[in-house]
């Protein structure tokens, strides 16, 4: 029987020419290794890189150590010479906490305290100036102008202690003139005879007559208060008024007059009985004077004293940033 005969599709020959596949031809071997060499070369770059990164902070960490030394045994030095054994300019909380510790050290011994800082002091916060530059090895380039300021930043320290320590002694001896002045009230306000006063009760006398022009007008003691409190206390100081304490009253009350003035008596009558107030009342008015005659010596010290501690701070960060983990 025909093909034709059956009814069914005539059978295709069969072909001589490959099959097709399917499936994707793979790479060259030559991509391949190309691949590989790449991953090889990424491999090492991060490997160099990593190894550049702990060999620079190798750098960073020796020179923060040799940073820390520095300030311990050079710029601290400073500090102990002013304060004792365990001082550290950081525990300052502020300017003024410092100028307290400086004023407590000049009450303490007003003759010697001067001439050491002046003497002894600041020569050492000039040294530390000027050893920033003996780093060895030099420092990474990343703190040259940080540790420049800081350089500075010390010299301008030296330099403000010694113009404190040239104005200490006329300071001191402001205070012991004020406390003659305040042991004589004591004396004046203890008389017993107003005929023959103590000769440190008419130091006082003549004290109150230069320091409260119309003395002898005042009705009582709290009309002393009044008039002291409108001149020393607050935004009413007055300071014309405190520079004629310093400078002209304080000095003429350190000697007594030769005689006693004829209302000695009728001066102590009416204010002794309010002395006790009016002795703080002057403790305020010579706080206020000190303060007043103090007050640029000690702003250059507080002002100093912050551009060193900033200047310290700057570098101690840029090392702390550097030796960030990545």
């Amino acid at each position: 029987m025909s093909d034709l005969d059956s009814g069914l599709p005539p059978i295709a020959p069969l072909s001589t020419e490959p099959a097709v596949s399917l499936k994707g031809k793979g790479l060259p071997w030559p991509v391949y290794l190309a691949l590989a060499l790449a991953g090889v070369a990424v491999l090492a770059f991060l490997g160099l890189r990593s190894w550049k990164n702990r060999e620079q902070r190798k750098v960073h960490v020796a020179f923060m150590e040799q940073f820390a030394d520095y300030e311990k045994n050079e710029v601290n030095k400073f500090w102990r010479c002013l304060f004792g054994k365990d001082a550290d300019p950081r525990r300052f909380a502020d300017p003024e906490a410092l100028s307290n510790q400086l004023e407590g050290a000049l009450r303490l011994d007003p003759k010697q305290f001067p001439d050491k800082v002046a003497t002894e002091c600041v020569p050492l916060a000039t040294s530390a100036a000027k050893r920033i530059k003996d780093f060895s090895p030099l420092p990474p380039a990343e703190y040259e102008a940080a540790l420049d300021r800081y350089g500075k930043a010390l010299a301008g320290l030296a330099n403000a202690f010694s113009i404190w320590a040239e104005g200490a002694p006329k300071r001191a001896e402001a205070w012991l003139r004020e406390n003659r002045i305040m042991a004589a009230g004591t004396a004046w306000s203890n008389t017993t005879d107003p005929r023959r006063p103590d000769p440190d009760a008419l130091r006082y006398d003549r004290f109150l007559r230069c320091a409260v022009p119309d003395l002898e007008r005042l009705k009582e003691g709290q009309a002393l208060l009044e008039f002291l409190a409108s001149k020393c206390v607050g935004k009413h100081t007055d300071q014309a008024y405190l520079d004629r304490l310093r400078d002209r009253c304080v000095p003429e009350g350190q000697e007594p007059p030769k005689k006693a003035p004829p209302t000695f008596a009728r001066v102590l009558q009416k204010l002794v009985a309010d002395y006790d107030r009016e002795e703080q009342a002057w403790g305020a008015c010579f706080r206020a004077m000190r303060k007043a005659s103090k007050k640029e010596d000690l702003e250059g010290v507080g002002r100093a004293w912050v551009e060193a501690l900033n200047a310290s701070s700057e570098v101690r960060k840029i090392g702390k940033d550097l030796l960030k983990d990545d």
